[in-house]
């Protein structure tokens, strides 16, 4: 009995939902070496999949390719990860990994058919599904409230930080002071308050980078013209470890979360994180994080004053790298070999 893997989000843009994917595909690497990954044939021709073998299957893609053909070419007795929320409802040993239940709380921040589908689709696949991981205590609790999935069905597998984003010390920095955000562009992550913030600055003395991209799945958002205000896409972990390292702080404003990965990041890094009021930033960092009301100017200058005053920045700092060093690979090697141990030694 062998572990196969739903190599679909492989393919996509990398956000924090691929970013996990990945690295649950470097720990299966290591764990489990002859496990494979099965993606759509028309995938880009250079995937990695950190060593394991790759199949190409099928003549269709999408949620078509997930449901109809990747079932067929998972094998009746394997064990079937699918990484990135979605998976296929006919695979008996499935085991799912749902980041967020966004799409139940807020379906106005995405395009309708697709909340639509994830409201059809994910109660049907959890309740199907041998077992289902999460990401954070916050969204098991979801998941039990919402779809009855217990603890005894649900298990949090928590992220780390993969080295390829720990930054090299000579990496040149950007040219002027930043505050930096790292998000896709779509609503549920509060880009409108930190836009709010920063184009209601007179003159600002820096600039606020934001590393995302746009995805058809979410409802759009409108980014004003500002010289301050730059929008990067397509950042490599090296560049993005640099960004992180040299940023003022990471600001991170979601409405919700699942994680929190870029906090994740900023922490383990040494840059201070300035949030909004969150449960699940509450329950994964605690008093590491800076939280205030991102949108309003007289709490943003607090905050300011913490992450640029020298004591009182290396004071933050220290509590971020204390709370990052609870992420490690280790723990998630363990969480993971728990969930998935069991299903393919049986």
């Amino acid at each position: 009995m062998s572990l196969v893997i739903n190599g679909r989000f492989l393919a996509r843009p990398v956000t924090g939902t691929e970013r996990y994917g990945r690295l649950l595909l470097r720990l299966i690497a290591q764990a489990w070496p002859d496990s494979r990954v099965i993606v759509p044939k028309g995938s880009p021709e250079k995937l990695d999949a950190c060593g394991l073998a790759v199949e190409r299957v099928g003549n269709t893609s999408g949620h078509v390719w997930e449901q109809m053909e990747l079932p067929r070419a998972a094998g009746k007795g394997d064990v079937l990860l699918s990484p990135a929320n979605s998976g296929p409802l006919s695979v008996a040993r499935h085991v799912p990994v749902v980041h967020d239940l966004a799409y139940l709380h807020h379906p106005e921040w995405f395009n309708s058919r697709f909340a639509t589908w994830y409201k059809l689709l994910i109660p049907r696949m959890l309740r199907r599904a041998e077992r289902v991981i999460t990401v954070s205590g916050t969204v098991q609790q979801e998941l039990q409230r919402y779809y009855g999935i217990g603890p005894d069905k649900s298990f949090v597998v928590p992220p780390y930080v993969l080295p390829s984003l720990l930054p090299a010390n000579g990496s040149a920095p950007e040219q002027c002071p930043y505050y930096l955000m790292v998000a896709s562009l779509d609503p549920r992550k509060g880009i409108d308050r930190v836009l709010n913030w920063y184009t209601g600055l007179h003159r600002p003395a820096f600039d606020l980078l934001i590393v995302g991209r746009k995805h058809r799945a979410f409802a759009p958002v409108t980014i004003p013209d500002h010289p301050g205000l730059h929008i990067l896409n397509d950042v490599d972990d090296a560049r993005l470890g640099g960004l992180y390292r040299d940023a003022i702080a990471l600001i991170q404003p979601s409405y919700y979360e699942g994680f929190g990965l870029p906090i994740l990041e900023a922490i383990t890094i040494g840059t201070p994180v300035i949030t909004g009021h969150l449960n699940v930033f509450t329950e994964q960092f605690g008093d590491a994080v800076i939280e205030t009301d991102i949108g309003y100017t007289r709490s943003m200058m607090r905050a300011m004053v913490t992450v640029n005053q020298p004591h009182m920045r290396a004071e933050q700092v220290a509590r971020g790298h204390e709370r990052a060093r609870a992420f490690s690979e280790e723990r998630t090697m363990a969480a993971l070999r728990e969930v998935l141990g069991p299903l393919i030694q049986g």
